[in-house]
């Protein structure tokens, strides 16, 4: 495949928007510009009634000062996304009025979205993330989660809002995976599934739950990898998870990221990633052996996670307890 003005891989990121503010962001993103990696961010349009969210303290479009910031963004070339309608569950009429919030502060829709784990409102998710009867049952035997259950995709719940998605999102997220080249996981990095009809096109990432797997994902080893190997990053991660302690960068994050700038890399938001995929390809639907092997790569690199994790100074904290 050819890249974009002759690069030789594709990097970019997902951030998911959990336990973000102004404060635990913002050294983040302005070194990104500066070293020019344009990336997605992702947000939640409202804020949620419950105190004890495990999220509280987060900062949502509706606090001014953040919805500001996110529009700055914008302007400088970040993508924002959308990664549900609120930290904690959304009814279908939260959802719709999350997504013209969104419009109204922003002035346009976004094209992306990312579930956040625990919404009742996922689509696809639970056990019904899999296609495959074998992969359902195993989902629900490793997990063994009481009320573990997801409504999006179900008509008869108040939750459900699939059409909505539909209409909205050219692309959502599915499967994450431990590999920075996602060609080394599936040609299928974008995809459409006929077993999730609520959903235009699927895409795959790689994945780092904080600051400390995020530096071991990017390390200079697999730097070298991934532009030897000409592949495509998609990164997701949680830029609010230990990424910045008294408003400076991770020292270690700043020197990985400057030393990936200087390869010959195309660093883009991710839904101009995609739209590049999806003009290579041919639109049609995954077939059924490319999803099997997608879904059991899954299951192969969730059980690897278990015993990789790595553990991070919860930095946030000192922001989070600020709101």
């Amino acid at each position: 495949m050819k890249y974009p003005d002759n690069k030789n891989f594709i990097f970019t990121i997902f951030d998911d928007t959990d336990v973000a503010t102004v404060g635990n962001i913002s050294p983040v993103y302005d070194f990104l510009h500066e070293i020019g990696m344009l990336t997605t961010k992702s947000v939640w349009p409202l804020h949620c009634s419950q105190n004890d969210s495990d999220f509280a303290g987060s900062q949502t479009l509706e606090d001014p000062s953040y919805a500001d910031y996110i529009k700055k963004l914008s302007v400088k070339g970040f993508e924002i996304a959308f990664h549900g309608a609120s930290m904690e569950t959304s009814s279908r009429g939260i959802t719709l009025k999350a997504l013209k919030k969104f419009n109204k502060i922003m002035g346009f829709s976004p094209k992306s979205y990312a579930c956040h784990a625990g919404n009742k409102e996922n689509l696809y998710w639970g056990e019904d993330r899999f296609s495959f009867l074998i992969f359902k049952k195993l989902y629900k035997l490793l997990n063994n989660k009481k009320n573990e259950t997801y409504y999006g995709n179900n008509k008869k719940s108040k939750y459900f809002w699939g059409d909505i998605c539909y209409d909205h999102f050219d692309y959502v997220r599915t499967f994450t995976y431990n590999n920075i080249n996602l060609k080394k996981v599936s040609k299928n990095i974008l995809y459409s599934s006929l077993q999730q009809p609520y959903i235009k096109s699927c895409f795959i990432t790689s994945d780092a739950d904080n600051v400390e797997e995020f530096n071991r994902l990017i390390c200079t080893e697999n730097q070298q990898r991934l532009e030897t190997q000409r592949g495509i990053c998609i990164l997701s991660t949680h830029f609010g998870k230990g990424f910045v302690k008294n408003n400076v960068l991770h020292s270690q994050t700043r020197q990985l990221l400057e030393q990936l700038s200087k390869r010959n890399g195309w660093f883009v938001p991710v839904s101009n990633v995609l739209d590049f995929l999806k003009d290579q390809n041919k639109r049609e639907p995954i077939n059924q052996r490319n999803l099997f092997a997608l879904e059991l790569k899954w299951f192969l690199h969730s059980v690897q996670r278990k015993f990789t994790k790595k553990k991070y100074e919860k930095t946030e904290l000192e922001y989070l307890s600020e709101k």
